[in-house]
């Protein structure tokens, strides 16, 4: 009866982890940047490139482009990047929110975060960089070392912004982290934009094969 037990509990947990890993790979976000955001992921080297905001300084809707926050969903990959960049005057920041099996919820601010400035300049009516711009970027941070910690500020609702709405209060606006500046999300920056954050997806499926392992070693030892 003991073996029938565990023989029944290891498939149900197989099927549970079957229909999670199913259902894994889903990033639901919410996200905006004073000025100019896109969004990619890695899997195995290989970039996608999933949207970004509007490429003028209006938005649409919204008064300007960072008014209004998108919501977004594309698949998972082992990296999430954001490429940022801004007008280099009044204010800039990136505000955002994702949440998948992978990820578990993180918000802009988190320490997961980690933050390279390119030295390439984009302004008002740049378009959103390719996939090969960005992977050669991520290339050459990864082989001299040069990620670093963003800066975080203030939270959602602080000024100049104000609320984003769909953005949660507990998100934090983040930037490069000026040397000598001590708040990098006022003023026009000079932070060697763009700049590409990044935070890695760890694999949800890792966890869950473990306790089906543990199961399996526990059928077998009965």
């Amino acid at each position: 009866m003991q073996h029938a037990k565990t023989a029944s509990l290891l498939a149900a947990a197989t099927v549970a982890i079957a229909g999670s890993l199913a259902n894994a790979g889903v990033i639901q976000g919410t996200i905006t940047a004073d000025n100019h955001y896109a969004l990619y992921t890695s899997t195995s080297g290989i970039f996608s490139y999933h949207g970004g905001n509007e490429l003028g300084a209006g938005g649409s809707p919204g008064s300007y482009n960072w008014s209004v926050a998108e919501p977004v969903t594309f698949a998972e990959g082992d990296f999430l990047y954001i490429a940022a960049w801004s007008d280099d005057s009044v204010a800039q920041g990136v505000l955002a929110s994702f949440n998948s099996p992978g990820l578990g919820t993180i918000l802009s601010g988190d320490p997961r975060w980690q933050v390279f400035a390119t030295g390439i300049n984009r302004n008002d009516g740049s378009a959103h960089p390719t996939t090969t711009e960005v992977s050669g970027h991520v290339l050459n941070a990864d082989t001299n070392n040069l990620w670093e910690t963003p800066f975080v500020g203030g939270n959602n609702g602080i000024s100049p912004w104000g609320n984003i709405a769909g953005i949660s209060g507990n998100a934090r606006w983040m930037w490069f982290n000026t040397p000598g500046d001590s708040d990098p999300l006022q003023g026009g920056s000079a932070a060697g934009e763009m700049l590409i954050f990044r935070t890695v997806v760890p694999a949800p499926s890792a966890a869950a094969l473990l306790g089906l392992g543990g199961l399996a070693v526990a059928r077998r030892r009965r």
